[in-house]
């Protein structure tokens, strides 16, 4: 699987996809600088303690990457359904469901790597910000810091899991344009309904909704492997 695994990122030039990856964080961390700017004296200021301003930042960040995965979901798996390479790829000496599972593994580790690189870089900008001008009251604990990276790892976890669930809509026509919109449209109800100082509601606060989502997504991933073997084939 490995082999498989680094055949499909050496194929497809996977080294490139980190470069967006960082264009992709450096404009996460300029819209999070307006932010600071833009809302500075406001009410309900975005930095106005640190739990806003973490949610903010793994909102940002797995809004961006669920898109990213979607992408790749469309070059690795739809495109090459659409072009006739995965009846090529189906031709070798390898059982099918380890072709799919490996271009998927790819999308799941990509995501989720990147979403907690993102939330960790951005998280400890802010710390190292705060530090010398101060903008956010209180401190933290060791205590909050474990279990921020608990939260962050849960988040990305999730987030990583329920990108593959745009795989089920591309694949019913074998459409790039449908899995990039429902990609989009995943994160406008999963990164929705984070406020200020008021109401700190996310629909991704509420832990069942990612954890089923999650579990949606491999559902999805594990369904598309048997599919190989009947109906995707033809």
């Amino acid at each position: 699987m490995l082999k498989l695994i680094r055949l499909e990122m050496r194929k497809h030039r996977f080294a490139r996809n980190f470069a967006g990856a960082g264009i992709a964080s450096i404009a996460i961390l300029l819209f999070l600088i307006m932010i600071g700017f833009v809302d500075v004296g406001a009410a309900d200021y975005a930095y106005a303690d640190y739990q806003t301003a973490f949610m903010i930042i793994d909102t940002f960040a797995r809004a961006t990457f669920i898109i990213f995965a979607g992408a790749l979901l469309s070059k690795l798996v739809i495109s090459e359904y659409r072009n006739k390479m995965m009846n090529v790829m189906f031709t070798y000496p390898i059982q099918r469901h380890k072709i799919i599972a490996a271009k998927l593994i790819i999308v799941f580790g990509f995501t989720f790597v990147m979403i907690m690189v993102t939330d960790l870089l951005m998280g400890s900008l802010l710390l190292i910000v705060n530090h010398f001008y101060s903008f956010i009251p209180g401190s933290l604990t060791n205590q909050d810091i474990w279990g921020l990276l608990v939260k962050y790892s849960m988040s990305s976890l999730s987030a990583a899991c329920m990108a593959l669930i745009p795989l089920f809509f591309g694949m019913r026509k074998h459409s790039v344009t449908t899995t990039m919109v429902s990609s989009i449209l995943l994160v406008l109800v999963v990164c929705s309904g984070f406020s200020g100082n008021g109401l700190d509601v996310s629909i991704h606060s509420l832990i069942v909704i990612p954890l089923t989502l999650g579990a949606i997504g491999l559902w999805i991933a594990s369904m598309s492997m048997v599919r190989l073997e009947t109906k995707d084939v033809n």
